[in-house]
């Protein structure tokens, strides 16, 4: 196995869940709009990749002033770095969210003990 494919298989999944104001949507605000074409697409892709980050959906769903995303990425605090080395935190509110597949969820709880 390659050094690039052993990262892959190092690589967990985070959901990202971003909020704005109407009056920071780049539909309404000049400097979110020229950011947005700037680094929304093509800027952010390949800051990810120098983060070992790879960006598997990003979607806005209009007019909800939301973007969601799911990102591969080796640890939290790398989602947390793209977030604010790219701006995003500038303008949005960020969540970020660990997840696991349900087969890792299928081995925890048979670790414990329910309690109802």
């Amino acid at each position: 196995m390659s050094a690039d494919q052993n990262r892959t298989v190092n690589l967990r999944y985070f959901v990202v869940i971003c909020d704005h104001p109407p009056n920071l949507c780049p539909h309404s605000n000049v400097i979110a709009r020229k950011r947005f074409i700037e680094r929304g697409t093509t800027g952010l892709n390949e800051m990810a990749k120098t983060m070992d980050i790879q960006i598997v959906f990003a979607g806005i769903p209009v007019p909800e002033h939301k973007i969601f995303m799911v990102l591969k990425a080796p640890n939290f605090e790398t989602v947390r770095r793209l977030m604010v080395e790219s701006g995003i935190v500038q303008l949005n509110t960020v969540k970020i969210y660990t997840t696991e597949s349900f087969e890792e969820f299928a081995e925890e709880i048979k670790k414990s003990t329910p309690i109802f």
